[in-house]
């Protein structure tokens, strides 16, 4: 019993060029990005407007909402009946066809216009009239974008995965662990492309609800490449969020809190002509710009993680006779640069004295 709770944790399967997944699994994974690419690209088309209303069309943007048939409703229609069917009998005598009879079905106070293609057949004229436009199949334009640009983020994100998916299973190096992250992507790169959408829509100037002006086309476009490199669409959100809500501080000897702050340094003595690994510790310290020095020796080549910087370091044969050189690091939100002193290992000073050789034998 000991034995089987002390045991190793079973290792993942893993197939002969190294993936995480089974050939099953590849098949459905295949099977289901092609369904949901095909479905999105798929629902896109079928809705398609036939056009957008110019800026000088004075009518309502409203669209009938069917697959294959989103067409702008030229007027508003009256909604109020959305059928009618009235039946007109015209007796063969010309004498009683300027009369009707009392007995008859039609109101003799309405009207009953007769289309242009009405049927005759004999002696009787039937007459059909259909109003299928209503309320409910009707859908305002920017109802309309906001579907479709959704669904465009979508498409983009799905092309994205495809590409993602085949790239590491092909390389052999497709881990299970990011199963979770090709159900949820496409999802957050829909809603990310309606917060793309209202920030060029909007312009936080543009104040009008009108459509007309609408460049579907290019609404489209950023839609999809936002879903396409969902990545590079959120650093332009927290960019265009920066440039507009960053205060300008104004106060002569504010306080410069966050950012970038070293707490230590750690690094073995220098020696002349040897390399040397330095470490800078502390917190936040890939944010922001900064410039590390020794002497006049300006450090370029830097690895930046959350919690430390570290870089490479040779002393110059005309810096072993010192004791310590300087190391200067400035952070991005730093008055003025913070100073280290890095030890130098001095070699060890060779015993040139020579003994006689007839040093400590008697003389005869």
């Amino acid at each position: 019993m000991a034995e089987t709770q002390n045991a190793a944790p079973r290792p993942p399967y893993r197939d002969n060029d190294g993936n995480e997944i089974t050939a099953i699994g590849k098949f459905y994974a295949g099977v289901i990005i092609i369904f949901f690419t095909f479905f999105s690209a798929f629902y896109l088309v079928g809705h398609w407007p036939d056009r957008i209303p110019g800026p000088k069309d004075d009518i309502a943007p409203l669209y009938t909402f069917r697959w294959f048939h989103v067409r702008l409703v030229d007027s508003t229609p009256d909604t109020s009946t959305v059928k009618q069917e009235t039946a007109v009998t015209a007796e063969s005598d010309a004498a009683d066809s300027t009369q009707i009879k009392s007995d008859s079905t039609v109101d003799s106070t309405t009207p009953v216009p007769l289309p242009k293609d009405a049927a005759v057949s004999g002696q009787k004229i039937s007459v059909t009239r259909m109003d299928i436009l209503s309320e409910d199949k009707l859908m305002h334009i920017n109802t309309l974008l906001l579907i479709l640009v959704a669904v465009a983020g979508f498409l983009g994100n799905m092309i994205h995965i495809s590409a993602s998916f085949t790239s590491y299973i092909g390389a052999g190096k497709f881990r299970k662990s990011w199963i979770l992250w090709y159900c949820v992507k496409p999802f957050t790169a829909a809603a990310l492309a309606l917060a793309v959408y209202f920030v060029f829509r909007g312009g936080f100037l543009n104040m009008s609800d009108d459509g007309a002006n609408i460049n579907i086309y290019g609404v489209m476009t950023i839609s999809i490449l936002s879903g396409l490199f969902t990545d590079r669409a959120t650093l332009k959100l927290k960019e265009v969020f920066e440039v507009l809500f960053r205060p300008k501080e104004e106060r002569p000897d504010q306080l410069k809190n966050g950012g970038l702050k070293i707490t230590g340094v750690d690094a073995a003595p220098l020696e002349a002509g040897q390399s040397t690994v330095i470490t800078l510790k502390g917190e936040k310290m890939d944010e922001g710009k900064i410039d590390i020095s020794i002497g006049d020796d300006i450090i370029q080549d830097i690895d930046r993680k959350p919690d430390s910087i570290s870089f490479t370091y040779t002393l110059p044969e005309a810096l072993k006779d010192k004791d310590a050189v300087t190391l200067s690091v400035k952070p991005e939100n730093a008055a003025t640069p913070d100073s280290y002193q890095l030890k130098v290992n001095a070699k060890p000073v060779q015993n040139n004295t020579v003994i006689p050789e007839d040093e400590g034998a008697g003389h005869a």
